[in-house]
């Protein structure tokens, strides 16, 4: 058994004497920074009144007076990250997350463990960032990317650690298949033991470094763990505090994989491991004191560096951001434009005349009887909250594959996408649509499914990608589409958005709504009106005043208008009939106005009513019913 902690301090400042026989560590560590490295307001503080995050030029000057101060009084400096860089803004997308690369090299990281979301765009592109890495990128158990290591032996003041890299094995299910075709990730527990017994007579610790993640409410879930442990019960490990219940010979694991960050460390009270996580998109920094024992060879103990716990929070007030750094990261912001580009004419005079035959779509497996909602000489739109899709895995796929099929709509709006993989998995049995995925949110995906026959996409983008607290971390989807029907060709900007709800939800959804009001308008006038923006907007219309959020376009009925407003008073419409309420809504530009006055309609779509009541509906495809619009196209 390797060394381990022989007393913990858990809420204290350590401030004992330090001689020649210890010295403290100080990791560091960051995790899910998802392409945020930008300064930015630090709206979950204050949102009116927001203190500004220094992001990427701060952590590089608290990191280097760090090193400087621990240089001089004998004591070291170790920087990781645990997955998930790039995606996240169009920093870090635009080029497959080169500059975030380069970033790092300046931090002088000293590993680096691939995130899932770090194969967004492909092996090939992750194998060559780890070539631009002055640092390892380490992953024991994955296999088929060029560039990855299974570990790193450090030397530090003496102490030799091996530091051993893992990441989930259910890669799968946050990635298209596309992204990471040829990889192979290996068993977790197998892997780590076959690690530790190829360097345990070369170190005098270990640490893990993983991209694993430590779940929301740790405590009640590592309860639930240890539950079906004495039941029994074989469990799959799925993140670091599973894992960490296993490794007697491990002394710290290092994670990321989620968002939220813990101030104080989590100690397994079986193998006393101490496993960290930090905060995601750099809001701080992670920072944990190690008081390491020269003479044993052991953690002594560890300390925090603030009375408020082991998350450093990188304010200007108190950390201010080194100027080259910042001008270079202003730079790079700068120089990408958020907003689509407005005229696709040379893209939509290559593309052909389709044939509206392809209007139809094949019937297959017919579980349910679920009538065809879509029109031939409409424009069907439907708005879909799906609910931590899948929620009943393959169950929840097939039925929702077979209901697209019968509704035999043009456009769906997906929100609450959980498992992209699931998702991918799902369209590939429905060939006669396509979809466009979100690529810069950080919590819950969403999607606009769309038919191939009828539509082409001429462009998307995630605007409020760089500042995307209002939108509760979810950017809406934007999508600039060429309906195209026979000798009927039209432009159509599709808007797929997903509010914030509960708590301070209504004052986020509020200044959500005035910073897409003011987007859409751009685009209003430069002559591109035919808009039709669908989600689940987590509020009312029947709400007045300040209770609703709504009010920027409710103001403006010259240019917007809520065709959901004819059936939100209708209790057999409801959209979440669980509460009841009607949160989910289609909002149309003027270039659809008249149309949709003169010969459109807006229902509710009842599923639950053809598949056998809504108690079978909501425990296997949602809580939420679908919302159609149709519109005359020609």
């Amino acid at each position: 058994m390797m060394n381990k902690v022989i007393s913990i301090l858990s809420s204290i400042i350590f401030v004992g004497i330090i001689n020649g026989d210890s010295f403290r560590l100080h990791l560091l560590f960051t995790n899910n920074i998802h392409g945020a490295i930008h300064e930015v307001p630090a709206r979950f503080i204050n949102p009116e009144f927001s203190p500004i995050l220094a992001g990427g030029a701060g952590a590089y000057t608290y990191v280097n007076k760090l090193r400087d101060e621990a240089k001089a009084g004998g004591d070291a400096v170790f920087l990781t990250d645990a997955g998930n860089l790039f995606q996240g803004t169009q920093l870090g997308t635009q080029d497959g997350g080169s500059k975030m690369i380069q970033w790092m090299n300046w931090m002088s990281y000293d590993a680096f463990v691939p995130g899932v979301r770090d194969f967004d765009q492909g092996v090939l592109n992750l194998s060559r960032l780890s070539e631009k890495a002055e640092f390892p990128f380490l992953a024991a158990n994955l296999k088929g990317v060029n560039g990855i290591k299974d570990n790193k032996i450090i030397d530090i003041n003496g102490i030799r650690i091996g530091v051993i890299g893992l990441i989930t094995p259910f890669i799968n299910e946050g990635l298209l298949p596309e992204n990471y075709e040829g990889v192979v990730v290996e068993d977790l527990l197998e892997t780590l033991n076959e690690q530790i017994a190829k360097i345990r007579k070369n170190v005098d610790m270990i640490f893990v470094l993983s991209h694993l993640g430590l779940p929301y409410n740790r405590e009640d879930e590592y309860k639930k763990f240890i539950n079906k442990i004495n039941k029994g019960i074989s469990v799959p490990i799925r993140n670091a505090l599973e894992l960490a219940h296993y490794t007697d010979d491990v002394d710290v694991i290092i994670t990321g994989g989620f968002n939220k960050g813990y101030n104080t460390p989590w100690v397994d009270p079986n193998s006393h491991t101490i496993v960290v996580q930090n905060y995601g998109n750099l809001t701080g920094i992670g920072h944990l004191i190690l008081n390491i024992d020269k003479r044993q060879k052991i953690i002594k103990d560890y300390s925090l560096p603030t009375k408020r716990g082991m998350m450093v929070n990188l304010f200007t007030d108190d950390i201010w951001p080194n100027p080259a750094i910042s001008d270079t990261i202003q730079n790079w912001v700068s120089s990408i434009h958020p907003s689509l580009k407005s005229d696709y004419s040379t893209q939509i005079s290559q593309i052909d005349n389709k044939d509206c035959s392809f209007n139809e779509v094949s019937k297959k497996n017919n579980d349910y009887s679920v009538p065809s909602v879509g029109g031939d000489n409409t424009l069907d739109i439907i708005t879909w909250n799906m609910e931590r899709f899948p929620l009943k895995g393959d169950s929840t796929m097939k039925a929702v594959a077979e209901i697209i099929l019968d509704l035999d709509v043009d456009i769906i709006g997906v929100q609450e996408v959980i498992k992209i993989g699931d998702f991918a998995k799902m369209m590939s049995w429905i060939p006669e649509y396509d979809f466009v995925l979100s690529r810069q949110s950080s919590f819950l995906e969403q999607a606009i499914i769309f038919k191939k026959g009828l539509l082409t996409v001429l462009g998307q983008d995630e605007p409020f990608a760089f500042d995307d607290y209002f939108f509760a971390g979810r950017p809406p989807l934007v999508v600039d589409f060429l309906y195209s029907c026979g000798d009927i060709k039209q432009e159509i900007c599709v808007v797929n958005m997903h509010l914030k709800c509960c708590g301070d939800g209504l004052y986020r959804r509020q200044q959500s709504m005035k910073q897409l009001h003011g987007f859409l308008m751009s685009k209003v006038d430069q002559g591109k009106d035919k808009i039709i923006a669908i989600g689940d907007w987590n509020d009312e219309l029947q709400d007045s005043g300040i209770y609703q959020s709504f009010s920027p376009f409710l103001n403006d009925r010259e240019n917007f208008l809520f065709v959901t407003e004819e059936i939100v008073s209708d209790s057999a419409q409801q959209s979440y009939p669980t509460w009841p309420s009607f949160l989910d809504h289609i909002m149309i530009g003027s270039g659809f106005i008249d149309i949709f006055e003169e010969k459109g309609t807006v229902r509710s779509v009842n599923i639950d009513d053809w598949i056998g009541g809504w108690s079978i509906y909501e425990n296997l495809i949602s809580d939420h019913r679908p919302i159609l619009l149709s519109l005359p196209i020609n």
